[in-house]
């Protein structure tokens, strides 16, 4: 099997669901850019940073991406039941809910008292027992995909295959062009900054492409019947 086949009304979910994971990854992609508004960039910039800088409006966006990468996966999920791949559909539940903790993880605030006696909300990254919980989410995920990765190569072909491919090396790729970086900005003697910032952002669109790819193949597994 190269594809799965659903109904025209999952078809219309999916659809949905991928216009709005792409528009919202870009979206976050520029408030990564732009969240720290400097004299160096338009009053157009300065504006939208201006709004993105909110932590309200970052869980808006990771919510939505939330939702729109659990609806894809749950059609998905639903697809190999139907196949009765009872192990690759259990995974799929385990992603779709280490997805969701690691979303939540990374915005419980935390209260933190400034020396003028402010209360401020920080968000949990900073905190080193959620960072802890996200890391271990991160690694177990890894492995989790790694499993349904291979499984998926095993038992289907095409689109599908391609997408298992894609669930464990697309993170290993992201994380040799980290590596890439860290390298570069640590121990290559003689590179300017102007280089430095350069080898950044092109690693950022190479990893934000190939954060993208997986979920772009997920939707290219599932087609709508006619």
């Amino acid at each position: 099997m190269k594809k799965f086949s659903v109904s025209g009304k999952a078809g219309e979910v999916l659809n949905w669901s991928m216009g709005l994971f792409l528009a919202f990854s870009i979206i976050s992609l520029i408030d990564h850019w732009t969240s720290a508004p400097n004299d160096g960039q338009t009053a157009l910039t300065e504006l939208f940073a201006s709004v993105q800088k909110h932590s309200a409006i970052q869980i808006a966006e990771s919510a939505v991406l939330l939702l729109t990468k659990l609806a894809m996966l749950e059609i998905f999920r639903r697809c190999l039941s139907r196949s009765n791949h009872f192990l690759l559909q259990l995974s799929v539940i385990v992603v779709m809910l280490l997805t969701t903790l690691m979303t939540f993880v990374s915005f419980i605030p935390s209260v933190s008292v400034t020396p003028y006696g402010i209360t401020e909300l920080q968000t949990g990254g900073e905190q080193a027992f959620l960072t802890g919980i996200y890391g271990s989410c991160s690694v177990v995920l890894f492995f989790v995909n790694l499993f349904m990765g291979i499984g998926l190569i095993r038992k289907f072909a095409g689109m599908i295959r391609w997408y298992g491919l894609s669930l464990f090396l697309c993170p290993v790729l992201i994380s040799l062009l980290n590596m890439c970086y860290y390298y570069i900005y640590n121990y290559v003697g003689g590179v300017t900054m102007t280089a430095i910032i350069t080898y950044g952002t092109i690693i950022s669109l190479l990893s934000f492409a190939l954060n993208l790819l997986p979920f772009c193949l997920l939707r290219g597994s599932m087609v709508a019947d006619d």
